[in-house]
């Protein structure tokens, strides 16, 4: 019987120390793979926020620009295994702009677009380049894909920082 027992301190002590940490540095939920990513995605969610700075005589002057949307109803990307997709896209969006010193403009229009292309995958850094745009992986899974997508530059006068971000539904 005192055999049984060594026995069996030993097997749940060598189970103990054998369920350390399995971190490896990967990123958690499934591989970023074309074949993963295969299937069609209903987009739930379009917000994009863009601050332009202009440099004018004395100073500075900042105008924000927000942008969300609603009412996506069958706006939709369809990723294909072989690097294609085919999207199709037609909601709402509220755009709020704020030159600084003046009162929010306020416009609402419709966003209706189809398009066709390529696309490639990156594991490594979790991103998705469409058509030649780098766009950030925010959350891959069975039933999500959220993508954020990031500019900044310089034009004449004018610096600007533009992000925007999508989430979809498979």
């Amino acid at each position: 019987m005192k055999t049984f027992k060594l026995i069996l301190v030993l097997a749940v002590s060598i189970m103990a120390f054998s369920c350390g940490s399995d971190d490896d540095n990967t990123p958690a939920g499934p591989t970023l793979t074309n074949e993963l990513l295969a299937g069609t995605y209903n987009l739930n969610f379009y917000n994009s926020t863009d601050v332009v700075v202009t440099t004018v005589s004395g100073g500075t002057v900042t105008t924000t620009i927000t942008e969300v949307g609603d009412t996506f109803g069958g706006s939709n990307v369809t990723f294909n295994a072989n690097g294609t997709f085919t999207s199709s896209f037609q909601f709402r969006i509220t755009e709020t702009t704020t030159l600084q010193g003046n009162d929010p403009v306020v416009e609402t229009y419709i966003i209706s677009d189809e398009n066709s292309g390529s696309y490639t995958v990156n594991d490594a850094n979790q991103t998705i380049t469409i058509d030649g745009e780098l766009n950030d992986v925010i959350l891959f899974n069975a039933t999500d894909l959220r993508l954020q997508y990031n500019e900044n530059g310089v034009d004449g006068d004018e610096s600007y920082t533009y992000t925007e971000e999508l989430r979809f539904t498979r």
